[in-house]
């Protein structure tokens, strides 16, 4: 229920090399074990009924992860989920934060993408004006707001450890914008057999 396949997306390399990388559901092989998330500890929570974790790879490689939730999940009774939310989601530590020589780009826009076409498979429309959120850490703020075009709606919660987190949301047409732009910029991903 928490997937739409794979697809073949075009992204840069070193800044001028244009490739194609393919953004698909993860393996538990496929997960990193030094990237800052735990993503093994994550996997082991993932409910996999309505929650999915999904990688973009290039060159036989893992460059991204995102994991992300279909809210609520009715059980038994199966109504249909009514937002998505962004739980996690990194790249590989050498194409990530303000570096201005990023090995591969755009990671996080493409996994954010993958994740909205999944909103919009599985969520019906309806009153419900929040669609898709996500929480950040203070340092990726400015990304989210500035850079991916959330609606900033401020502070949500510190976590166990201390950190504050802040949260952001895509409304439906905001959530179309942003996958227009996308693809108006990168060209639109093929389905991927």
């Amino acid at each position: 229920m928490t997937t739409i396949g794979s697809y073949q997306v075009k992204v840069l390399i070193e800044s001028n090399i244009e490739e194609i990388a393919v953004i698909s559901p993860a393996t538990i092989d496929d997960l990193p074990r030094n990237w800052s998330c735990d993503w093994l500890n994550i996997w082991n929570g993932t409910a996999f009924y309505c929650e999915n974790i999904v990688k973009i790879v290039y060159n036989n490689q893992v460059w991204g992860l995102v994991k992300y939730g279909l809210y609520p999940y009715f059980y038994p009774e199966l109504a249909p989920p009514i937002f998505l939310e962004i739980n996690n989601i990194e790249a590989h530590p050498t194409s990530q934060g303000d570096a201005t020589a990023r090995f591969i780009e755009p990671l996080g826009k493409w996994l954010i993408w993958y994740a909205i076409k999944v909103a919009f498979e599985f969520c019906p429309v309806t009153a419900v004006e929040s669609f898709v959120y996500l929480e950040a850490y203070p340092e990726r703020v400015p990304y989210y707001r500035d850079k991916v075009q959330m609606e900033y709606l401020g502070f949500s919660r510190s976590t166990p450890s201390g950190e504050d987190l802040y949260v952001f949301r895509f409304s439906r047409t905001a959530a179309a914008e942003f996958c227009q732009r996308h693809e108006t910029r990168w060209g639109k991903p093929k389905l991927y057999e």
